[in-house]
């Protein structure tokens, strides 16, 4: 079970107080759960637009954190949705997703949480700049990992590389 499920065996342990048996049986039973879910993969013009998107909210992550996190998270949800994994609810999506993805799963918890702070109006902007690149790599290995194409993690890189990085802005000094 540990090379299986690796950080999120930890995450279930910690949630059951410590106790790795019933953790253990936890994952089993999601494995049973979802284990069997009829995916399907992304035409390389469907991946295209998920990168367009998520390139344009990495642009908007500088002037708006708060809503670029939010619709960040509405995307990678959706992105799931449209592979086969459940749409009904967070928490089924996210246990889901820990069957396949357990190593990158936890970008999903933390992009929601992200967001949810950001609704509230609370998080700091570091917060949610971890929480949206945690999202990025579950984003990109959902988008890989679904591709009729390929080349779709070399393509997916490149493209999502051509971001420019953020830029701090030196909020204290005059603009006269």
């Amino acid at each position: 079970m540990r090379d299986r499920f690796g950080p999120e065996l930890d995450r279930a342990a910690a949630h059951h107080h410590g106790d790795v048996k019933a953790a253990e049986r936890e994952l089993k039973t999601r494995v049973r759960r979802f284990g069997k879910l009829n995916l399907r993969a992304l035409a390389p013009t469907e991946r295209e637009q998920y990168v367009t998107q998520w390139t344009d909210l990495q642009a908007k992550f500088v002037e708006s954190p708060g809503v670029a996190v939010a619709q960040a998270n509405r995307l990678l949800s959706h992105l799931a949705a449209e592979l086969g994994y459940p749409a009904d609810s967070h928490a089924r999506q996210v246990e889901a997703l820990s069957v396949r993805h357990p190593g990158r799963v936890d970008g999903m918890r933390q992009l929601h949480l992200a967001a949810q702070r950001a609704a509230e109006g609370g998080g700091t902007v570091e917060e949610m700049r971890q929480a949206f690149v945690a999202g990025r790599l579950l984003f990109e290995e959902l988008l890989v990992t679904y591709s009729q194409d390929e080349g779709a993690d070399k393509s997916v890189a490149r493209h999502l590389e051509r971001v420019p990085q953020q830029r701090s802005i030196d909020r204290t000094r005059s603009l006269g």
